[in-house]
């Protein structure tokens, strides 16, 4: 009898085990011209696949291009977007594959891929003049390899809390049971993460939480932060740091000095590596940009206009 309960029990578990990643998964909805149709921004149809993106501000402007972080999608920029086209900057910001409304295609998430979306959507909007470019957390090593690919198309460079070792993602990195617990575990946690990246959880903006809910909804998000995870975050940074040292490009670099994300200790190398100018925010967490829009946006311009 108890044999016979255990046995009953197991396939419980399993069962329950099983079915999981279908009950936690919120990805039901396919990310198709219908969905497109109704989001802000525009889209671009590169080679890879359906880039989101926005350029705005005056035509004539100098261009400054924005690369958001891990898992956010481009309204993150939105207090520098705000303050640079309101100075007079055209602004190109855009949704990584895999994030907002870019496509999610089925390919390995590395800084190429990113980068090549980057040389994609300037080469569909006739870009060819050099513009500056800013990049916050992950996005800096994507800025880092972009301008080590091409130092000549870059003039100036923003760092906003970069990313700046490589994180422990373990055991997301195994075959299957990372699989297993991404869809189940880690995809779920997102959204209550935001407030982590605050030090004040009240000044996470409104409606930032509805936005972010929604890219989970379509299909492919978890295989590619899944695939960055492995391909990205998991990585050494540094060299590509290095690469961008020997463009000698002018580089601004900001920190919240409670990032509890991109801790400063961790990226203390940057600043006399990159020969930096350094800007440490004071009673700022993760996004300093959004925290201490006072402090950051008036530098921002200053160091752009030099």
């Amino acid at each position: 009898m108890k044999k016979k309960y255990l046995l009953g029990l197991a396939v419980i578990v399993l069962i329950v085990l099983t079915s999981l990643p279908f009950v936690r998964s919120r990805e039901k909805i396919e990310l198709n011209e219908s969905i497109r149709s109704e989001a802000s921004g525009q889209f671009a149809e590169l080679p890879v696949g359906w880039t989101h993106y926005e350029l705005s501000g005056p035509e004539k402007g100098n261009l400054i291009v924005l690369v958001h972080g891990f898992s956010t999608p481009y309204f993150i920029w939105d207090p520098i977007q705000k303050s640079l086209t309101d100075a007079g900057y055209r602004v190109l910001r855009f949704d990584l594959y895999g994030r907002g409304y870019s496509d999610r295609p089925d390919v390995v998430y590395d800084l190429d891929l990113f980068t090549t979306q980057i040389s994609d959507l300037l080469s569909f909007l006739h870009i060819n003049d050099p513009f500056d470019l800013i990049g916050l957390s992950m996005g800096g090593p994507i800025v880092a390899h972009y301008v080590s690919k091409h130092p000549d198309q870059i003039k100036k460079v923003v760092l906003v809390d970069p990313l700046t070792a490589k994180t422990n993602t373990f055991p997301l990195g195994i075959p299957l049971i990372g699989e297993y617990l991404n869809s189940v575990v880690y995809i779920p946690s997102l959204p209550k993460g935001i407030s982590a990246d605050f030090v004040d959880p009240s000044k996470v903006p409104s409606g930032w939480m509805e936005k972010y809910e929604t890219q989970l909804s379509f299909k492919g998000f978890g295989r590619a932060i899944l695939s960055t995870i492995r391909n990205i975050i998991s990585f050494d940074p540094k060299p590509e740091f290095e690469n961008l040292a020997l463009t000698k490009k002018q580089v601004l670099v900001f920190w919240g000095d409670k990032d509890h994300t991109t801790p400063l200790e961790k990226g203390e190398y940057v600043k006399e590596l990159l020969n930096a100018e350094f800007i440490l925010v004071k009673d700022a967490g993760h996004l300093p940009h959004i925290e201490k829009p006072e402090v950051v946006l008036p530098a921002i311009s200053k160091f752009l206009s030099k």
